[in-house]
């Protein structure tokens, strides 16, 4: 069975204390008597001892210090059978004092020291202690004093400790229970702190204003929470970066088989056409006698072809293409603009261009990438000889923006993002992966972008983050 720490603290502190108390009390009460007893019987042998020498040179007993000894001390010098000196109460006859002296030689409980026997003898309550010095044979001095006993005094003592005991026992309950809880309250709250640990849970630091060793411990465990919270944090993005490249790696193999199924379904129409027509040619069937003017169609199947692939390779590879950090000025327009504005002036389109200076937060690849797709669609499906491209600062974000004449049905707007989706015009055909890239790249760095009818024209407008 479990037992509170505070019970089982406030209990043993209870016990010893109380062990502590009983025992003081019984060793005061067994002691208190017998010692004054014996202090009497001391002070009163000490002082025979140390006048012993002066009374046997002939010194009168008036005229030593045992006369500061009790008045219920009596003192006689026995010498040559006869009492020569007897001070005090009177307690011998010379025809008694014989008979007295060798009852107390005899005696089985008198203590002998040196030339000093003393006897206690308890009557009614009273201590009457003897003592004989001999200095001489036939030449003693006898002692007599009475002891009161303190056997009421051990009542009235009595009485008071046991109204002192209900005191001591109570402040000893409430010690007990301010030591108990001292101890107990410190652990308990280490005990849920560590509870809170083991559950992962650091969001409830261990405050506690001791000045003890609990303060080294509770240091000692903050430390500790701060490395594993440090720890488990590392950990747990650690844990995040895998679970993000798992998922990554599993998209673009989603992505890559995708691009494949689609890539059989886009070339195997046209590699179908080339190769009837190579048939043709070379069998000399038909219309494809005019090898001329069927070597240039096939040329234009293979440049569709061409074009499918390479922009396959750019959707594939455009996130190795974008590394941490990565900057570029707007003057790098000028120089991805340059071969766009010869293909606008081969299909006599004019492009009206204002770029206002910025440094942008991306790769210089992809930015061309960019531009290039949106002007190539741009300049494939303008229904006027005019695209404008439109470069400006706006609330600390590069707002590109490119227009060109036309409509796109409403319903069409989302899908022209999807890979090799086509408007179904008589307008040059492309690989349909353009604005499948675009759409790729803005989402890998977070751009906002949109694709929208505007009164006539189509516009293509997005965010660029700046570098600050």
């Amino acid at each position: 069975m479990k037992i509170n720490l505070f019970f089982k603290t406030f209990f043993m502190l209870l016990i010893s204390f109380s062990l502590v108390f009983l025992g003081s009390m019984y060793y005061s009460y067994t002691r208190f008597s017998p010692m004054y007893i014996e202090e009497n019987i001391d002070s009163v042998k000490n002082s025979i001892l140390s006048n012993a020498a002066i009374i046997q040179q002939g010194t009168s007993l008036e005229n030593t210090s045992l006369m500061n000894l009790s008045s219920e001390t009596a003192f006689i010098r026995y010498k040559n059978t006869t009492i020569t000196e007897s001070i005090g109460p009177t307690f011998l006859s010379n025809d008694t004092i014989l008979d007295f002296v060798i009852g107390i030689y005899d005696s089985e409980t008198a203590i002998q020291d040196g030339k000093l026997t003393y006897y206690v003898d308890l009557q009614d309550d009273i201590y009457q202690i003897s003592y004989i010095y001999q200095f001489e044979f036939d030449d003693y001095l006898i002692v007599s004093t009475k002891i009161q006993s303190l056997r009421h005094v051990d009542q009235v003592l009595n009485n008071i400790n046991i109204t002192q005991s209900i005191f001591v026992f109570i402040a000893i309950v409430i010690l007990s229970l301010i030591i108990s809880r001292s101890i107990a309250k410190p652990i308990h709250q280490i005990g849920k702190y560590a509870k809170d640990l083991s559950n992962l849970d650091f969001n409830h630091p261990l405050n506690l204003k001791r000045q003890d060793e609990f303060r080294d411990l509770i240091t000692a465990l903050n430390e500790m929470t701060f490395h594993l919270k440090k720890a488990f944090s590392e950990l747990h993005e650690a844990n995040q970066k895998l679970a993000s490249d798992i998922d990554y790696e599993k998209a673009q193999e989603t992505k890559k088989k995708q691009l494949i199924m689609t890539i059989n379904h886009e070339i195997k129409t046209p590699l179908a056409v080339m190769k009837g027509m190579i048939e043709g040619m070379i069998d000399g069937v038909g219309r494809y006698k005019d090898k001329d003017t069927y070597l240039r169609e096939l040329l234009k199947q293979i440049e569709s072809i061409s074009t499918i692939t390479q922009d396959l390779t750019y959707s594939l590879r455009l996130e190795d293409k974008k590394t941490e950090g990565d900057t570029v000025s707007t003057e790098a327009f000028a120089s991805i603009l340059q071969p766009l504005e010869e293909l606008a002036k081969q299909k006599k389109i004019k492009i009206l261009k204002h770029i206002e200076p910025a440094t942008l937060s991306m790769s210089a690849e992809l930015l061309s990438i960019l531009i290039t797709n949106l002007v190539i669609n741009a300049l494939s499906y303008t229904t006027e000889p005019l695209v404008k491209i439109d470069g400006s600062i706006k609330q600390n974000q590069y707002l590109l923006v490119i227009r060109n004449r036309g409509s796109i049905p409403e319903s069409e707007l989302v899908k022209l993002f999807d890979s090799f989706y086509r408007l179904n015009t008589q307008q040059e055909k492309g690989s349909g992966l353009g604005l499948f890239i675009v759409k790729q790249i803005c989402e890998m760095y977070g751009f906002p972008y949109k694709l929208f009818n505007d009164s006539g024209d189509v516009v293509f407008k997005v965010l660029i983050q700046m570098h600050s």
